[in-house]
C-alpha cells in the first residue's frame, strides 16, 4: 500500500468543503520542494487534474535541399499542484528532512500521513518546524517549450 501525504488549511471542521482548505497526495506524486521564503516552504507535486498539451509540427526544408526536417514543439503547459508550508524561520532542512523520513517509511496500516493539519480543535504537524498549512494550490501551469528536430531524405 502506497503513503499519502494529508494537508489542510481550514480551521473549522464545518468549513473544510474545498480543494483549497484539504488535500491529500500519492506520495509517488512528489516533485520536490524549497524555500520560498525564511519561514516557507514549497512542495510540489504531479498534477491530479491534467490539462491538454498540444504539440506542434513544422516541416522545414534544408539548405542542401537534399532532406527536411519536422520540428516539433511540446509546450510546458503540464500543471503542477503545490502545498505552501508555514515554517520556522530557516529550518526549511529539517522540514524537508521530516519529509523524506515519512516519506520513505514502510506504509502503515491506513498510509495516511499528516503533514500539517490546521484544525483549531488539535492541530497537527509532521515536524515541530511546521506552524502552519499557508496554502493548497492545484494546477499550477508552467511555461516555455522544447523543441525537438528530426532529419531524413
Amino acid at each position: 500500500m502506497e503513503n499519502y501525504l494529508y494537508f489542510r488549511t481550514q480551521a473549522t471542521l464545518a468549513n473544510d468543503d474545498d480543494i483549497a482548505q484539504s488535500a491529500m497526495f500519492p506520495v509517488s506524486s512528489f516533485l520536490g520542494c524549497y524555500p520560498a521564503s525564511d519561514n516557507s516552504l514549497k512542495i510540489h507535486f504531479k498534477p491530479m487534474y491534467l490539462q491538454d498539451v498540444a504539440a506542434t509540427r513544422v516541416i522545414q526544408q534544408d539548405t542542401d535541399l537534399t532532406s527536411a526536417s519536422i520540428m516539433v514543439k511540446q509546450p510546458h503547459d503540464l500543471p503542477t499542484d503545490h502545498v505552501q508550508l508555514t515554517i520556522a524561520t530557516n529550518s526549511h532542512k529539517e522540514v524537508m528532512e521530516a519529509l523524506v523520513i515519512a516519506m520513505r517509511k514502510q506504509s502503515n496500516t491506513t498510509g495516511f500521513i499528516v503533514v500539517a493539519d490546521d484544525i483549531s480543535s488539535g492541530t497537527s504537524y509532521l515536524h515541530t518546524s511546521i506552524t502552519a498549512c499557508g496554502s493548497i494550490t492545484i494546477n499550477i501551469a508552467g511555461s516555455g517549450e522544447d523543441s525537438f528536430s528530426s532529419t531524413f531524405s
